[in-house]
């Protein structure tokens, strides 16, 4: 052999016994993480999905089961699907590898993946894997599902329900502010939740059915929140952990609950309020007696700008004193509708700067002939209702509008708040009041399809006009107005909705 064919000899040689010291074989190992990220277990940029195994010394790690360094990479062709391709060395083949799909938290950062002394994760809760490592240069792993949840398990249906009664009670305004459930589950989501509705049999439980698709035994957590946020403290959320469920292979009711939620004691913006206060037929307190020759009319209340005076003298009267003065001279800058009717009218501003509590008490008082003789001198302008006898309000600071509309003697709240939402009617109605019965105050929701004046008063059994809840025009939309009946005796009432050629009387229950 010559020695140029001996060279060659030996350099092929020397080839083949570096390729078989050398050969690789690169087994792709592959995960279905789909499951978990549907049971919020997997989040995309919090988390990511590593292997580990008894193949670690193959590639020489000091010790096994350690890499954290082996984490994967979505596939090209599945968002959930994660992949990572390991070189194996030529002498595994024909070995059985063991390993398992680790969950790591990364919000420690990248660093923590590279880290093989790194442990911890969450761990499939199966025996270890195993695969047989062939003698092919490219080979995959069985695609299998993180954990072997293969699939996201059953549908049913789960119904959440908030017992309002204490919230509205203390100024959830339904017309205005919403309560919701959010969750880590779909269809629940923690950012932006599921309005929940009025139940139709009774208007202060709110409720929220949804489809829920999820491995029997996984646990949903969940929370009530209100909006608008800055209404409530703790920015609406409930205050403690998180409520929890067990998935059941069963369609769920959940018992109503009050949410631990608190509406804040203070309005969160300024709230400009018409008050007007029908004087006909109007009898002073002292004597029951009708009042004749009305000089004027005047108002005190709990929350500035209104003030209480200590007198209730005529002095109080003067310019800058602590009785505000009304008018009745249709002008729109008193919000008065119309001159000489005997409705008399103020507009006042009540200023968050000025730490306004949400709930205020008012009441009016008649200046007339003689009424400085009135009770012997003593408090003599108090004559609208007995001591600590006044009408409320709750303050509207989402919308920073509303009308105070009272009859002068019929104490108690009233109310009356346009739907910024509910968009523009179509046709004239008036709703059964809720609650129905009611103890002490309820809700009356109408409709106007076009503005016009309008009249929303309660009468008793014999006819006689108990309350005026609204009379003067409105702007076309849905209304709610509230009425107190705090002063009022137990029994049947009716309220009757004019506006333009429509009426409608409906009856409600006051039960004490």
């Amino acid at each position: 052999m010559s020695k140029r064919l001996a060279l060659l000899a030996f350099v092929t040689i020397f080839a083949m016994m570096a390729t078989q010291a050398f050969a690789t074989k690169n087994v792709t190992f592959q995960v279905q993480m789909g499951i978990q990220r549907a049971l919020g277990m997997f989040t995309v940029g919090k988390n990511v999905v590593v292997v580990r195994g008894d193949f670690e010394h193959f590639v020489g790690a000091s010790q096994d089961w350690k890499g954290n360094q082996y984490y994967m990479a979505k596939s090209a062709t599945n968002d959930s699907i994660y992949v990572l391709t390991v070189p194996l060395p030529d002498a595994a083949s024909g070995q059985t590898i063991q390993f398992n799909y680790v969950i790591i938290d990364t919000s420690g950062g990248q660093a923590s993946l590279t880290d093989s002394a790194t442990q911890g994760g969450n761990r499939e809760s199966l025996p270890n894997r195993t695969y047989g490592v062939t003698a092919d240069a490219n080979q995959q792993v069985p695609l299998v599902y993180f954990g072997d949840r293969s699939l996201l398990g059953v549908t049913h249906d789960i119904t959440f329900q908030a017992d309002m009664t204490d919230l509205i009670a203390a100024g959830f305004n339904p017309s205005t502010d919403s309560i919701k459930v959010r969750g880590d589950a779909p269809p629940l989501e923690w950012a932006s939740g599921k309005r929940m509705t009025k139940s139709l049999l009774n208007p202060y439980l709110y409720q929220y059915k949804g489809s829920f698709t999820i491995m029997v035994g996984a646990t949903i957590q969940f929370k009530f929140h209100a909006d608008p946020e800055a209404k409530f403290d703790n920015t609406g959320w409930e205050t403690g952990s998180n409520l929890t469920y067990i998935f059941a292979d069963k369609d769920t009711v959940f018992p109503s609950r009050t949410p631990a939620i608190t509406v804040k004691s203070v309005i969160i913006r300024d709230v400009t309020v018409t008050f007007r206060v029908n004087m006909t037929g109007a009898k002073e307190i002292y004597h029951n007696t009708a009042i004749t020759n009305l000089k004027g009319v005047y108002i005190a209340g709990s929350q500035s700008p209104l003030q209480w005076p200590s007198a209730w003298a005529p002095a109080d009267t003067a310019s800058g004193g602590p009785l505000a003065k009304m008018y009745d001279d249709g002008q729109s800058a008193h919000g008065d509708l119309v001159a000489g009717d005997n409705i008399w009218s103020i507009i006042l501003t009540f200023a968050q700067a000025n730490n306004v509590a949400r709930n205020i008490e008012y009441k009016y008082g008649a200046v007339f002939t003689g009424v400085d003789t009135l009770n012997a001198g003593v408090s003599p302008l108090d004559n609208e209702g007995g001591y600590a006898v006044n009408h409320t309000l709750s303050l509207d600071d989402v919308t920073g509008i509303q009308t105070a509309n009272n009859t002068f003697g019929v104490m108690g709240a009233t109310s009356v708040r346009q739907d910024p939402v509910a968009g523009l009617p179509e046709t004239y109605s008036l709703s059964q009041n809720y609650p129905n019965p009611f103890n002490p105050s309820t809700n009356i929701q109408y409709s106007i399809p076009k503005s016009g004046f309008v009249s929303l008063k309660v009468y008793n059994l014999l006819g006689q006009e108990v309350a005026t809840l609204f009379e003067g025009n409105q702007t076309a939309g849905t209304y709610l107005a509230t009425f107190d009946a705090s002063r009022v005796s137990s029994g049947v009432y009716f309220y009757r909705l004019a506006s333009g050629s429509f009426v409608d009387v409906k009856k409600m229950l006051l039960l004490k």
